[in-house]
């Protein structure tokens, strides 16, 4: 742990980065990037960015208290400096540092989607056995990880690690700092496939959150993915003693599984069957543990069991799990539904989109009472970034799948509308597709009379911003043109920080 332990520790620091240490030796209680948000005693680490250089900022980080920095090159401040090659790979040294100091345990979870829900939902069973450290907001990728691993201590019991990826090795890469005891996968889509090139490229670089498993670790399997079999044959050729835990939604063969599914107003409730090893102590019984989840979406059934799979494997009882599950709320943007002005009932999920998501998001607001009840749905769709030469075919099989669950009407934004309208009136034996150029009139038509007393479903990629059109809907708030310069700046840097 990098928090006061004593003056030799930046020595240890600059030592483990095999680094030259210029000025005096002190004492380190944090590890920060962002000058803005030095404290007292804290070591900076000076970045390079692609607009931004941490170099710069050397100065102001001191005067906000930080005793040391990490930089490449020597900065004319009376600062202690350790001086090193990559600072962003010292970082991830730094944060090693710490993780092997650490004496809890470690659970890691990485997926094209539904990782951050995963994460949430351990996080609250975990809590309710012991103090939880665990990922921030999208704090997942090569530089969030390392300052979640920062921030363990010895008073916490648990990590839990959400990893995100955009190219091969990343996840081996992060998985290399964090050393978890258990690790899943949530499931494998065409996220971010422009980075990757291939599905099977994906599964490969979310299947490396196995890979540094060491004996008596679990790797929980999402046996209803089609790369299951695939992450199973890898772990069993490692020589190690790592127990496979497979989780299903309902075949009974699998060491975890749902039945008893019921939609709820307000969620839905399932009966999570646990058996073999990790069912009880008396490892021939079965546990039949009654879940409530407050989260619409049989694709959160799927979370909830590798979340019930990565407690058990860490002896976490069957009450902390019923009662952790039960207190799990729904984040912003990510399947909340809220009442709208023009009596629209909308089912916001405006934080991200892939294909499987988009598809898993639209059979959830089928599904739902208040969409039910409402005379007429609506699909907002924006685009899917990221999604490299398959872009415009995967948006038109987005329309197409729209069409073909019954959705009454789509409204698409963004550059691959076209492509998402077409997919729609191609499949569609009635309804109406219509697209915007911007958010603005978009608005204006979702709360015209046309639309009174629909139900709404927003979708789409951080760079559409469509967590704004939300807001235009729930609140009255103007929106800033999401055509703008700075707008699409914003968004932009938000999709980089949020990794599949």
């Amino acid at each position: 742990d990098t928090r006061a332990d004593g003056s030799g520790r930046k020595g240890m620091l600059a030592a483990a980065n095999d680094a030259v240490l210029s000025g005096a030796n002190a004492p380190v209680t944090g590890v920060c990037i962002d000058s803005r948000l030095v404290g007292n005693g804290d070591l900076f680490v000076a970045l390079k960015g692609e607009h931004v250089d941490g170099h710069n900022f050397v100065g102001s980080a001191a005067e906000r208290g930080a005793v040391a920095a990490v930089v490449e090159t020597v900065q004319d401040i009376a600062l202690p400096q350790i001086i090193v090659a990559d600072t962003q790979r010292a970082l991830g040294v730094i944060a090693k540092v710490n993780r092997d100091a650490y004496r809890g345990k470690v659970a890691a979870i990485t997926g094209s989607a539904g990782k951050t829900t995963c994460k949430n939902m351990l996080a609250a069973i975990l809590s309710q056995a012991g103090n939880v450290c665990a990922t921030q907001g999208n704090l997942n990728n090569e530089l969030g990880l390392p300052l979640t691993v920062q921030r363990l201590e010895e008073s916490h019991d648990y990590a839990v690690l959400e990893m995100g990826a955009a190219k091969a090795g990343d996840i081996d890469y992060l998985v290399q700092i964090g050393q978890p005891h258990v690790s899943a996968v949530t499931n494998i889509s065409e996220a971010h496939i422009g980075g990757f090139g291939s599905l099977e490229t994906t599964a490969q670089t979310k299947g490396e959150i196995y890979g540094a498993l060491t004996d008596g670790g679990f790797a929980v399997i999402n046996a209803d993915d089609d790369f299951a079999n695939g992450w199973c044959n890898q772990i069993e050729r490692r020589d190690v003693a790592v127990q496979i835990i497979r989780c299903c939604l309902q075949n009974n063969d699998a060491d975890i599984y749902a039945s008893a599914i019921q939609q709820l107003p307000n969620g839905q409730s399932f009966i999570a069957n646990v058996q073999g090893a990790i069912a009880a102590e008396d490892s021939k019984s079965m546990a039949a543990l009654p879940i409530t989840l407050k989260l619409p979406g049989v694709h959160n059934i799927s979370n909830a069991l590798i979340a019930i799979a990565i407690a058990r494997a860490l002896d976490v009882s069957d009450q902390a799990i019923i009662d952790g599950l039960a207190g799990v709320e729904a984040e912003a943007g990510r399947l909340s539904l809220r009442s709208g002005r023009n009596n629209l009932a909308i089912l916001d999920d405006s934080y991200n989109a892939n294909p499987k998501a988009v598809e898993a998001a639209i059979d959830t607001f089928l599904r739902l009472p208040a969409t039910e009840a409402a005379n007429k749905t609506i699909a907002v769709l924006g685009d899917m970034a990221e999604l490299g030469e398959q872009a415009a075919q995967l948006h038109y099989q987005m329309g197409q799948y729209a069409a073909s669950r019954g959705i009454d009407q789509l409204c698409a934004i963004g550059e691959f509308a076209g492509s998402t309208l077409d997919g729609f009136t191609a499949e569609a034996a009635s309804g109406v597709a219509t697209e915007f150029e911007s958010q603005q009139p978009l608005a204006e038509y979702l709360l015209d009379d046309d639309c009174i007393g629909a139900a709404v479903l927003v979708k789409g990629s951080r760079s559409a911003a469509m967590e704004q059109l939300v807001a235009k809907l729930v609140a009255g708030e103007s929106i800033a043109d999401t055509n703008s310069t700075d707008s699409k700046n914003a968004s932009n840097q938000q999709e980089k920080n949020s990794l599949c």
